[in-house]
């Protein structure tokens, strides 16, 4: 053999030699043992202070997981696609834990279309899953944010001329009320977001915002804000996240099993009422309905917090409001953030110029306009009707009215400079006899709403009067 071949072979073999030994790319690392700490910190990675496993930590929630399903299947809790959101939330819930931090929110995502599926049944999860492609793929194009809004605004424009014209028993009949919770007013707030958002968002927090396992089983869902979600995302540690998550789905459950006892043994309807004994009951147990919706949003607020996403409450004490503007801030929290965002903020910043009275007042009465034609919105999607009856508007502006009045006097209150603060009994004693007026009125606000009618409601009102407090 020639010497330069020879040397040539020669250095070709210490070049191989002399070449470091290829590792695999982290992402596509085999599961590793845990009996090795080399190979388990290859497929961990780098990941934040909040998302550290602890087993002693983790074996009390999973238990108190498996003690909510029990008395989700033995109390028969909801319907029966509340309990298979349950168990598969639950169940699905270790190996999430497990997951490599960069593989939670595409396991998330993954499951929640699973939950779909297991819900609404392959055909109408795969018809779901294609619109939704489409709309998601038109909010995220590289166009002008003006003809996304329009080409997603025309979209919604065919879907619902299209549900008008389902056929009853249609696959279709059941798509539409699933779409309408996913996209009606989580795609106003994202739409909104990506205005006003400097970066380009992830394809991963994108799917994981509009595809929510909880979704699948309460579709009068709460109007989560993308930044929040997205902020939220396992900004506390893991193991308070989880805690706070299973309080959250407690209370629900609590509340949920309340609104059985009140509707099946206190709730009365309009014409069963004949004096003002009846009248009370059906006041206050039409209005405690109310905790059927409260305790839905609670469960699926804490089926999120199990997953790592720190949300706010939903509700805090709204039976305690102390007057109007206390109990807008209370009941349905997330819907006052939403109207405040895309109302009530850019109303009052157009009208910066103006004294502060009138573009407050102007703004607050656009957020409850508003607020009327998006529940009217609402209920075409989820029921196939729109809500737009003379109760609803007389509800929602005499709501608006009162909250008007007691902001302006908020105000007036606010500018004298010979303000007290009430305390002691005498201020326990002001501060009950406010939550006791805030109460009665929205009772009566509630059964307005709540009626089939007008005529209705004030025949009621009428056999209370004369039947007086005998019946």
């Amino acid at each position: 053999m020639p010497i330069g071949v020879e040397q040539n072979r020669v250095a070709s073999v210490d070049d191989a030699e002399a070449k470091p030994e290829r590792v695999p790319h982290r992402r596509y690392a085999p599961i590793p043992s845990f009996r090795d700490p080399r190979r388990l910190t290859e497929w961990y990675g780098d990941e934040p202070e909040t998302c550290k496993r602890d087993w002693r930590r983790i074996w009390p929630i999973l238990l108190h997981c498996g003690v909510l399903l029990a008395v989700f299947y033995s109390y028969h809790l909801e319907w029966p696609a509340f309990r298979k959101i349950a168990a598969l939330c639950f169940a699905a819930l270790p190996f999430h834990y497990l997951a490599p931090y960069r593989y939670k929110k595409p396991f998330f995502t993954a499951i929640s279309i699973v939950g779909l599926g297991l819900v609404f049944g392959a055909t109408t999860a795969a018809i779901v899953l294609a619109v939704s492609a489409v709309l998601i793929g038109v909010a995220l194009a590289p166009i002008r944010w003006s003809i996304r809004v329009a080409t997603i605004t025309a979209i919604a424009v065919a879907a619902a001329i299209a549900q008008t014209r389902v056929a009853v028993g249609s696959p279709l009949e059941t798509v539409w009320p699933v779409l309408g919770s996913m996209f009606m007013f989580r795609m106003i707030l994202f739409l909104y977001e990506i205005k006003h958002s400097k970066k380009r968002e992830s394809l991963v927090d994108v799917l994981g915002y509009f595809f929510i396992l909880p979704n699948y089983c309460f579709l009068l869902f709460p109007v989560i804000d993308y930044g929040a979600m997205r902020r939220g995302y396992f900004a506390s540690e893991i193991h308070s996240l989880q805690r706070v998550g299973l309080g959250l789905v407690f209370r629900g459950a609590v509340q949920m099993l309340a609104f059985r006892i009140v509707y099946h043994d206190l709730w009365i309807a309009p014409e069963e009422v004949a004096g003002a004994a009846t009248l009370m009951r059906h006041l206050i147990a039409n209005y405690l309905l109310y905790l059927h919706v409260s305790g839905q949003f609670h469960t699926a607020c804490g089926m999120l917090h199990l997953y790592g996403y720190q949300l706010p409450e939903t509700h805090h004490n709204y039976l305690l409001a102390s007057g109007f503007t206390d109990y807008w801030r209370r009941i349905n929290i997330y819907w006052k953030d939403f109207m405040i965002r895309i109302v009530f903020n850019p109303v009052a910043f157009r009208l910066k110029t103006w004294p502060r009275p009138a573009a407050l007042s102007i703004a607050t009465v656009a957020v409850f306009v508003v607020t009327w034609a998006l529940h009217g919105y609402q209920s075409f999607w989820i029921r196939g009707s729109w809500g737009f009856r003379a109760q609803d508007a007389l509800f929602w502006g005499i709501l608006g009215l009162f909250v008007l009045i007691n902001i302006r006097f908020d105000l007036n209150r606010k500018g004298s400079s010979s303000r007290r603060t009430a305390c002691g009994a005498r201020g326990l004693a002001l501060r009950a006899l406010k939550i006791a007026a805030t109460f009665a009125a929205i009772t009566v606000l509630w059964s307005l709403w709540n009626c089939p009618s007008l005529t209705a409601w004030s025949a009621m009102f009428g056999r209370a009067w004369k039947g007086g407090f005998a019946s």
